[in-house]
């Protein structure tokens, strides 16, 4: 009678791939029918004429079960954490109906970006984060950029109902948010201020100084530019989208 691994048997059973069996026929551990019935059987099918997999021994029953057990544990875990996620997200939005400028605060992050963390109704909803048992840092793999937080939390917010919405009642509908990655190619006029380095023939100082100082580049080998100034317009000349992504709310990285 063939018996296999739990895990090898968890393998064939969520993925129906055929290497882990040639790799057993290859070395004597299973028969070619078997082979040949999983290959003729719809993927993720799993059968077997023998009977083999309900006749595994009791520690493979058992590491069977356990992980079952385990499974169902994780799936429970996951349900109660997305339950009290959606509580804090509740709690969130009823804290920030008592802030003033949300739709304005949206305009600003798509429209002036630069300037957003002076605006009071986002110090505000930066603050609320933690009230509420959210994180707002965004340097853990999980997590996300402060901003992309504040403007899905917005986007839902509104979406959801706003300052007219009882947030402790009725379903959320949560949908993604939007960013786009563009460049855009430009010219502007900038002064460089930096020091140049060059070398000049003649046997008279205040003559060589002068000659150079006039036409300085003439004789520059290097330079070292050390500060820079914009004093023209920014002539934007052409931009292009090169991504775009769906910004989730989701639990992770709003967990502390």
């Amino acid at each position: 009678m063939v018996k296999y691994l739990v895990n090898d048997i968890y393998k064939i059973m969520k993925t129906g791939l055929l290497d882990i069996l040639k790799e057993f026929i290859n070395e004597g551990g299973v028969k070619k029918d078997l082979y040949t019935n999983l290959k003729l059987s719809k993927r993720n099918e799993f059968y077997e004429q023998d009977n083999s997999f309900e006749e595994m021994d009791d520690y493979s029953k058992k590491q069977y079960e356990a992980q079952k057990e385990y499974d169902n544990q994780v799936s429970k875990l996951k349900t109660k954490n997305d339950e009290l996620f959606e509580k804090k997200l509740r709690h969130y939005f009823t804290y920030i109906q008592r802030l003033d400028g949300i739709e304005e605060l949206k305009n600003v992050l798509e429209t002036q970006p630069d300037t957003i963390r002076t605006f009071p109704a986002y110090r505000g909803m930066v603050d609320g984060l933690k009230l509420v048992g959210f994180s707002p840092e965004y340097h853990r793999p999980t997590s996300m950029d402060l901003n992309d937080k504040i403007y899905v939390l917005v986007v839902n917010y509104l979406h959801n109902g706003g300052y007219g919405r009882n947030f402790m009642e009725g379903p959320l509908n949560i949908i993604p948010a939007k960013q786009w990655e563009l460049d855009t190619e430009y010219s502007e006029d900038v002064i460089e201020h930096g020091v140049s380095y060059g070398t000049s023939y003649g046997d008279n100082e205040e003559r060589v100084k002068k000659i150079v100082f006039d036409n300085p580049w003439k004789f520059e080998h290097d330079r070292n530019v050390q500060d820079h100034e914009y004093i023209g317009e920014y002539r934007p000349k052409k931009i292009e989208v090169v991504g775009s992504k769906e910004i989730k709310l989701v639990r992770q990285p709003f967990e502390l």
